[in-house]
């Protein structure tokens, strides 16, 4: 069964159902993480928030683009989500992998950012992946569910950023935070689901942007 395979020695806690909020703990195992990092960090940027450096957002950002794809690893943790989420690895944006040093952090923010009308929709999953152990602080904090999930290694974190009833409307109840790094470094990566196809539509030059202007 492609839903069991893609598990893997996977642990399911679920923290919530209205919204779905789930943990899969040894998702990844530790050399998988360790591949998907070194496939993916590299070229390291400061973070955006939105279209620009802002001050609530200070970590570093690498992109898994060009060879990154091409990585074993990579190609099938990607496969794997598909399977667990059913959205295709063509709705996926590129994985985003970041880096946060002691004192960085970004404060509460919503995933789901593209307007209804953009040419891929909605994202309708945030899939991040602890990429490494922290000595202190960097959990995942949800302020609105009091939901805190701490950072291990090989620990994934699912959750939903529209409404079941109307996926064109944002869930605000999965308004997040990534806490604070007191010690050690934090890797991660973020894997963002989409309603419709993003790779080769971004690949083209299609930008997230409304393209019907009374229906944002």
């Amino acid at each position: 069964e492609p839903i069991r395979a893609a598990l893997g020695n996977s642990t399911v806690h679920v923290h919530s159902t209205d919204p779905w909020v789930i943990t899969l703990d040894d998702f990844l195992s530790d050399a998988d993480a360790d591949a998907v990092l070194s496939a993916g960090g590299v070229d390291w940027a400061r973070s955006l928030a939105g279209d620009g450096e802002q001050a609530v957002r200070t970590s570093s950002t690498a992109w898994c683009r060009s060879t990154c794809l091409q990585d074993t690893t990579v190609r099938h943790v990607q496969e794997r989500v598909e399977h667990l989420t059913g959205v295709p690895t063509e709705n996926a944006e590129f994985m985003q992998v970041l880096r946060y040093e002691p004192g960085q952090f970004y404060r509460v923010h919503h995933d789901q950012n593209s307007p209804r009308a953009s040419a891929w929709g909605p994202r309708l999953y945030t899939f991040y992946m602890y990429l490494s152990e922290v000595d202190a602080g960097g959990g995942t904090r949800f302020p609105r569910l009091n939901i805190t999930v701490e950072p291990r290694k090989g620990r994934a974190l699912l959750w939903t950023s529209v409404l079941d009833e109307d996926p064109f409307e944002r869930d605000d109840r999965t308004d997040h935070e990534a806490l604070e790094v007191e010690r050690g470094v934090k890797y991660g990566a973020n894997y963002w689901l989409h309603m419709y196809p993003f790779r080769q539509l971004s690949t083209l030059g299609c930008d997230n942007a409304p393209y019907v202007t009374n229906w944002y």
